[in-house]
């Protein structure tokens, strides 16, 4: 039967050990893990903040210094009311004052009056340029603006252009920007009739403008550094281009022209919308954040970046994690330490229980148990297990005492069957020679060899031969199971011709009791056919088949034998013609002293111990006997055994 679970293989100890252990350290893993999980997730979180504050302290303190430059142009616009005033000589001045990169002069028409115009230029595109457009209501404007190359030509001339060119090195020695990236600026002059009757104009690049991010950036970050590396970065793009940066390359120099990652400039310049994130900058990871630069016409034109470094942040989250696990840890152990000595209070009488039934199982029940300090439950398993030392000591004297008496008993049983099997051995041996005498003297008188008969006397004298045809195959049957119960019956087996030593032999002998029921015998059987086994005993498993056939087979019918080798397996069939058996009975047949009672079999003598002998002599070959039949039509008996035995291992 197989088992519904399967064994398992560990002592109390371990379960209960590994059961503690799990109580105490679980709680506390999962305890260090949400703590980990939430100081990392409060960190982060922290960081994250504190990059999108100084994104938009950055963004705060460039508007403000755009707006205080416009101002100061504004205040200088002044100086330009006064009729006798030189243009040229108070641009330049302003100029300088206010370390703006162009500063121009034009009417209210857009043609130049003084400044730093390309000599071709007959006239500004006012009405393109929103800042321009926007100061000719009358007010001032400013804001952030992209000039073309075009444009940057016509307000400064070659010298602005080369100033606005973004190289870098990947791109084959090719500008990767041509365009100029200015904080633009315009202030209005304007009649006493309130009429604009001309602008002045200009502003500060911002391609390479180091000191405008410089300033930014310790505007935010009041320590510039940690353990060597910037504590914060600043970028302002132009587009998807860094034309203004503290962001250093490998080699230590500013990263102007490199770009932006794919992600961060759909999000930023296509969609308008600020971008957070963490980005590894040279050889250190920095919270980055993103947000879009805009013209005074809200045209996306750049970014601006903070870049925050996570150095910090990590050493304060590892600090925060050691010191919120050294407790966790602390009272994890405290746990593992109480856990095992209650496992140990527990288990150390346990053990001694488990010891002595150890002891008891080799026989030792004289060993006395003693757990002087347990618990109540244990205590009691103590006392239970000492009597039941008791009882099993009581039980084994007892055993002892009655397998005396049966061995006693059996001895006496198996001399008695000796003593019968000797006797059986022979009486039926001694039976043999006069009924083999009676059987010849009535097949004598039968055949008419001591003068004719009358019909009645001899179907009388038939049946006294069949009579001793029964009783001759019971002895038969008898000395075959003296020989089985005192285990004389063996097989010698030896190379043989199964056809002639066997089978022929077999028919014959059994020839006489075919005729004494007029069936007739056939024979199919190979003229060769080779084996190894031991002739004797297939003789009597063959005789015991015919006899049946001739006993209970249909008088007056027919009988077949068939010999048929198949593989490695031969089969001797016997087959008859009869009112057979039932199914039911198939499996019984071949069980010692088993007969069929029917109206066919109960005026037939029979002892039921020959097909239990063919069954015996089968397996002695190695192979099987078995039964088939048909109720009312026919009967078969089988017996199949290797041709050759197997060799042994």
């Amino acid at each position: 039967m197989t088992a519904r679970y399967a064994p398992i293989f560990m002592s109390i100890r371990t379960v209960l050990v590994a059961g503690m252990l799990a109580v105490a350290l679980i709680p506390a893993a999962l305890i260090g893990a949400i703590g980990v999980y939430s100081i990392n997730k409060s960190v982060r979180s922290e960081a994250q903040s504190r990059v999108n504050q100084d994104l938009e302290i950055v963004g705060t303190a460039y508007r403000e210094q755009l707006a205080r430059l416009a101002y100061s142009l504004e205040i200088s616009s002044s100086r330009l009311g006064s009729a006798a005033a030189n243009p040229a000589e108070i641009l330049s001045s302003i100029r300088r004052e206010l370390d703006l990169t162009v500063l121009n002069f034009c009417d209210a028409e857009g043609r130049p009056i003084a400044g730093s115009h390309s000599a071709s230029v007959q006239r500004i595109p006012l009405g393109r340029d929103p800042v321009l457009r926007k100061a000719l209501e009358g007010k001032s404007a400013w804001g952030t603006v992209v000039l073309d190359p075009e444009r940057l030509q016509m307000e400064g001339g070659p010298a602005l252009q080369e100033a606005a060119l973004i190289y870098n090195g990947d791109n084959g020695g090719e500008p990767v920007s041509r365009a100029g990236l200015l904080w633009w600026i315009a202030c209005p002059i304007v009649e006493s009739n309130g009429q604009v009757k001309a602008l002045l104009y200009g502003g500060r690049l911002l391609n390479f403008n180091y000191e405008l991010v410089d300033k930014l950036r310790a505007t935010v970050f009041s320590e510039t550094e940690f353990k060597g590396k910037p504590r914060g970065t600043v970028t302002i793009f132009k587009n998807e281009v860094r034309v203004a940066t503290n962001v250093l390359t490998q080699e230590g120099a500013r990263a102007i022209g490199t770009k932006v990652s794919e992600t961060v400039r759909r999000t930023v310049l296509e969609q308008g919308m600020n971008y957070t994130g963490e980005a590894l900058v040279v050889d250190a990871w920095y919270l980055s954040a993103y947000k879009p630069l805009r013209d005074p016409a809200g045209k996306t034109i750049g970014m601006v970046y903070v870049g925050l470094l996570r150095a910090p942040y990590d050493d304060m989250q590892d600090n925060l994690i050691a010191w919120f696990l050294i407790p966790v840890g602390v009272v994890g152990l405290l746990a593992v330490y109480a856990a095992l000595y209650i496992v140990n209070r527990i288990t150390r009488p346990v053990r001694a229980l488990s010891q002595s039934a150890s002891r008891l199982a080799t026989g030792d029940l004289e060993h006395a148990i003693s757990i002087p300090h347990t618990y109540l439950e244990l205590k009691q398993l103590a006392g239970a297990f000492a009597d039941m030392r008791t009882a099993i000591r009581k039980r084994d004297q007892e055993l002892r005492a009655r397998n005396e008496e049966l061995s006693l008993t059996n001895t006496k049983l198996e001399q008695s069957n000796r003593n019968y099997m000797q006797t059986l051995g022979f009486v039926t041996h001694e039976l043999k020679a006069p009924l083999a005498a009676i059987q010849m003297l009535i097949a004598t008188m039968v055949d008419g060899y001591l003068g004719k008969v009358s019909p009645q006397v001899s179907d009388f004298f038939i049946r006294i031969q069949r009579n001793c045809e029964e009783l001759q195959d019971m002895v038969r049957d008898y000395l075959d199971l003296s020989r089985l119960e005192r285990d004389e019956l063996f097989a010698n087996k030896s190379p043989i011709d199964l056809p002639t030593t066997v089978v022929a032999m077999a028919v014959d002998q059994a020839a006489v009791f075919f005729r004494s029921r007029n069936i007739t015998v056939s024979v199919s059987c190979p003229n060769e056919l080779p084996v190894v086994a031991d002739p004797g005993l297939l003789r009597i498993a063959l005789n015991n088949f015919l006899t049946n056939a001739a006993k209970y087979g249909r008088e007056g019918g027919k009988a077949t034998v068939n010999v048929k080798r198949e593989g490695e397996l031969v089969t001797l069939t016997v087959w008859n013609e009869g009112e057979g058996f039932p199914p039911e009975a198939a499996g019984r047949l071949f069980e010692k002293f088993f007969r069929i009672r029917n109206a066919n079999t109960h005026a037939k003598r029979g002892s039921g111990i020959g097909l239990f002998t063919v069954q015996s002599i089968a397996e002695l070959h190695g192979g099987r006997a078995w039964a088939e039949s048909e109720p009312g039509a026919w009967a078969a008996f089988h017996l199949s055994f290797p041709a050759t035995p197997p060799a042994k291992a």
